[in-house]
């Protein structure tokens, strides 16, 4: 049944990008008055595959020009769906009004162009969200920093992390939770890259992503904790008057899709049963991506902390993410469990964001009168 869904996955996204590729070049070649059809068909079909190849292949450079390439590859891919939609509004305005053909063409590249910009200056800074939870249980509050997806790489790099640290500082928190994906590209994997983890002030914990599964990540977890970061594989350590619960990156059953599966062979579902905790306090779980929700609020646990789908990064994304995930962001209540999922501290794929924000969380755990 997985690999059913994974096989109509793919299908899907190939009939897709078939669809786009044509409909672009079918309304540019109308619009201009071209008459060749197959050039710009086979050209389009090759620079949008090819973006989109070397977009998702970022984390595989070592090298920076290639890691450059790859982020221009994430802006043109980016264009190309931009100007697909516009297009479509376009065309739409057409069917009622009368449109000149030259006009709306340099009008609909001039429209994409813009958005891709937008979104790639929204996508170069971080907002400092500031959450209030109540736990049952709680004596005193707790004040957290969470700090998911911050995708160190290619995109962003070590004064970016410096920043995130900075900031963490400042506002002075109990503990630091840095909830997977720190790092998506291998040029990461130096120390220096990873140096201001060093200089929070806070004990910082982890739990790894899906991103690390994708580099060196025997490299890159012993780098990570050589700089006083502890990390956290199916465990629970006491602190601050919370049971702090941190899972590896797992799929939450046998039976479950996922989009980015783990090569972890245990499931949240057997895992969680054998941790073993204890009622005299509140419990907080850290697992990277917001699933498996029913079988963390069977084993009771007050608060779920989870990151991963970026809320759909950017538009269309936004609207899309939640047919993959229940839980896309901000607060829910699922019977006595509170799961909190972050936007995410940085961007993976494109270096774009769209109706989305890069974001920190200070989460304030506040004791229930």
């Amino acid at each position: 049944m997985i690999l059913f869904l994974h096989i109509v996955f793919l299908a899907a996204n190939l009939a897709l990008t078939l669809g786009l590729v044509w409909y672009v070049s079918f309304r540019l070649r109308v619009l201009f008055g071209w008459t060749r059809r197959w050039p710009l068909r086979i050209g389009m079909g090759v620079v949008f595959v090819a973006s989109g190849i070397i977009m998702f292949s970022g984390a595989f450079f070592t090298s920076p020009i290639l890691g450059m390439v790859s982020i221009v590859g994430g802006y043109v891919f980016c264009f190309i769906v931009y100007l697909t939609l516009v297009l479509l509004v376009l065309h739409t305005v057409q069917l009622k009004w009368r449109l000149p053909g030259k006009g709306t063409a340099l009008a609909s590249l001039f429209l994409a162009l813009l958005v891709t910009v937008a979104g790639a200056v929204q996508a170069n800074h971080f907002r400092l969200n500031n959450i209030e939870i109540s736990l049952n249980g709680l004596r005193e509050d707790v004040v957290v920093m969470h700090l998911p997806d911050i995708h160190i790489g290619h995109h962003r790099g070590k004064d970016y992390l410096a920043e995130i640290v900075f900031t963490t500082n400042r506002c002075k928190p109990d503990i630091v939770l840095i909830n997977g994906d720190l790092v998506d590209s291998n040029v990461a994997l130096h120390r220096d890259v990873l140096a201001p983890l060093a200089d929070f002030e806070a004990p910082v914990y982890f739990t790894n992503g899906n991103h690390e599964g994708y580099v060196d990540t025997e490299r890159a977890l012993e780098i990570i904790a050589d700089h006083g970061v502890r990390i956290l594989h199916n465990e629970v350590v006491d602190t601050h008057g919370i049971y702090l619960v941190g899972l590896d990156y797992m799929k939450p059953d046998e039976q479950s899709f996922d989009m980015h599966p783990s090569e972890d062979r245990r499931t949240m579902k057997d895992m969680l049963p054998t941790l073993s905790l204890q009622d005299d306090q509140p419990s907080v779980l850290m697992h990277h991506s917001p699933v498996g929700v029913p079988y963390v609020a069977a084993e009771g646990i007050d608060l779920m902390l989870a990151g991963h789908t970026h809320a759909g990064q950017m538009f269309p994304g936004t609207l899309l993410a939640s047919v993959f995930f229940p839980y896309i962001k901000g607060l829910y209540q699922v019977g006595g469990t509170q799961v909190f999922v972050s936007q995410g501290a940085g961007t993976f794929g494109p270096r774009l964001r769209l109706g989305t924000a890069n974001g920190i969380d200070l989460i304030r755990l506040k004791a229930k009168s």
